[in-house]
C-alpha cells in the first residue's frame, strides 16, 4: 500500500514538472516572437523606404572621414551635402529581394533604415555579414533646402 502510494506520488510530480516545463517553454517562445516581431516592425520594408527616401534628407557620420553630410535620394541617384554644397553624388537603386542597395565609386553598400526613439541606418558591405549601426536624423527636403538658400 505504501508503494502504490509512493508510486502515485512520483507520478504525480512528474507530470507537474512537465507542465511546469512546457509552460516556460511556451512563454519562451512567446517572448521570442515578440521580440522578432518587435525588430521587424522597427526597420522599413521597400516600400516604406521608398517614401522616405523621396520626402526627407538623412543627415548622418558616414565614414568618409569627412564629417556630418546629408544625403538626398532623387530618383537614380543620391548627392551629399556639406555645409550646403554637393561634395559627391553616385547611385543607388533597390536589389531584386527589396534591399536598399546604395552605390560609393565600386562599393556596393546595403542600407537597412530603423526608425525608433534612437534612429539607425544600418549599412553593410557586400562581404560583412553583419552591418554597423550609424545613428542619423532627418528632415523634409523642402526643409533642407531653405536651410541651404
Amino acid at each position: 500500500m505504501i508503494r502504490k502510494l509512493f508510486n502515485a506520488v512520483f507520478v504525480l510530480l512528474i507530470l507537474t514538472s512537465f507542465s511546469v516545463a512546457n509552460e516556460k517553454i511556451d512563454e519562451t517562445i512567446d517572448k521570442t516572437t515578440d521580440f522578432l516581431k518587435s525588430i521587424s516592425k522597427r526597420s522599413l520594408n521597400k516600400s516604406e523606404t521608398a517614401e522616405f527616401l523621396n520626402n526627407y534628407a538623412i543627415t548622418l557620420v558616414d565614414e568618409r572621414n569627412q564629417g556630418e553630410v546629408t544625403y538626398i535620394f532623387d530618383e537614380n541617384n543620391y548627392k551629399r551635402y556639406q555645409a550646403g554644397k554637393v561634395i559627391s553624388e553616385d547611385g543607388w537603386r533597390f536589389t531584386n529581394l527589396g534591399k536598399l542597395r546604395v552605390f560609393s565609386g565600386d562599393i556596393k553598400l546595403t542600407w537597412k533604415f530603423k526608425l525608433d526613439k534612437e534612429n539607425k541606418i544600418v549599412i553593410k558591405t557586400k562581404f560583412q555579414p553583419i552591418g554597423k549601426e550609424y545613428p542619423f536624423t532627418y528632415q523634409l527636403k523642402d526643409k533642407f533646402f531653405e536651410q541651404i538658400n
